[in-house]
């Protein structure tokens, strides 16, 4: 989030929104919303999620048609946190013209931990991806959401990241541009399924959080929990990365595979949106954070360096054929 957007964010403004849906107020818990302000609190005796969104991130009708793909996903059978009505009986409030707030059922499940979780467990999470892209292909909603190019982080990416990363940059958006958007390859998709956004069960998994749901390629969410899954080199290099990534694939396709089908030229095209995720998040690196802030970790700066010479080099996040594992 915007240093500027938190710094309007007030508790009066979390109250009122709380107040919409019935939430109590001494009740509410922040969460580590990294986009938008996420508390969870009480509601009638259970426990939602109260999401805030500023307006320039996301506005009414953009949250609209993710509430309405949500439903359409829950209704065909799909696992996924229902929006819960405010007691006015709506889905989504504006306050101060300012903050798009939702609110959601809490599903069970603690959040996954990094490569330490069972392959049956990535088997399920590719799965949960695998019914979302086969139910997609079918859905036809009214409200849209943008494309994968109206992304914000990618829009600024110029704004905020250094000059010498633009080639690169211009390079890596003209070879995703150019690819084709046949509707079995290129759908609405859940847009951020990351550790982050999925919950461990017992081993089943949970699929949280469409608030980045957009138009692009399947593969796309595939390519992107690769990219979380997989460990910078500061973390954990060589052999044993390469095994992480292995074991978190092959069981992530057995699960995706029972659900949907994907040609191997696309999984050859895995590296290259692993390389748009990258982008992303170097420019919201760039964009979020002080580099000589007490909470910039080391972790952030190894990180935020491995990016950098990635893309200004042209060289593979990993080198891996994802096309024959």
């Amino acid at each position: 989030m915007q240093k500027h957007i938190k710094q309007l964010f007030t508790r009066d403004l979390l109250h009122q929104a709380a107040e919409r849906y019935g939430i109590r107020k001494d009740s509410l818990i922040a969460l580590n919303g990294f986009q938008n302000v996420v508390y969870s609190g009480l509601a009638g005796g259970r426990e939602v999620i109260l999401r805030m969104a500023h307006v320039s991130h996301r506005n009414e009708a953009l949250t609209k048609a993710e509430l309405a793909f949500v439903l359409y996903l829950a209704e065909s059978g799909v696992r996924v946190a229902r929006p819960v009505p405010s007691m006015a009986g709506e889905l989504v409030h504006t306050i101060d013209e300012a903050f798009v707030v939702t609110a959601f059922e809490k599903l069970p499940g603690r959040q996954a931990r990094i490569a330490e979780e069972s392959d049956v467990f990535y088997t399920n999470i590719g799965r949960m991806v695998g019914k979302i892209h086969k139910h997609s292909r079918c859905y036809a909603p009214r409200e849209r959401r943008n494309e994968w190019h109206d992304n914000a982080l990618l829009a600024s990416f110029k704004t905020h990241c250094p000059p010498e990363l633009y080639d690169g940059f211009d390079r890596l958006m003209a070879e995703v541009g150019n690819l084709p958007k046949d509707r079995d390859d290129f759908g609405l998709i859940h847009g951020d399924v990351s550790c982050g956004n999925y919950l461990h069960d017992g081993d089943e998994a949970h699929i949280i959080d469409f608030d980045e749901a957009e138009y692009s390629w399947y593969v796309s969410d595939i390519a992107v929990p690769l990219f979380y899954e997989i460990p910078i080199p500061w973390v954990v290099d060589g052999t044993r990365r390469v095994e992480i990534t292995k074991r978190f694939y092959s069981n992530f396709m057995n699960g995706y595979c029972k659900e949907n089908a994907i040609s191997e030229a696309w999984l050859k095209k895995i590296p290259l949106f692993i390389d748009l995720r990258q982008a992303r998040v170097l420019s919201a690196l760039y964009r979020s954070r002080d580099f000589n802030a007490p909470d910039w970790s080391e972790w952030d700066e190894q990180a935020r360096r491995f990016f950098y010479s990635n893309l200004l080099h042209d060289t593979p996040y990993i080198d891996v054929d994802f096309s024959h594992i």
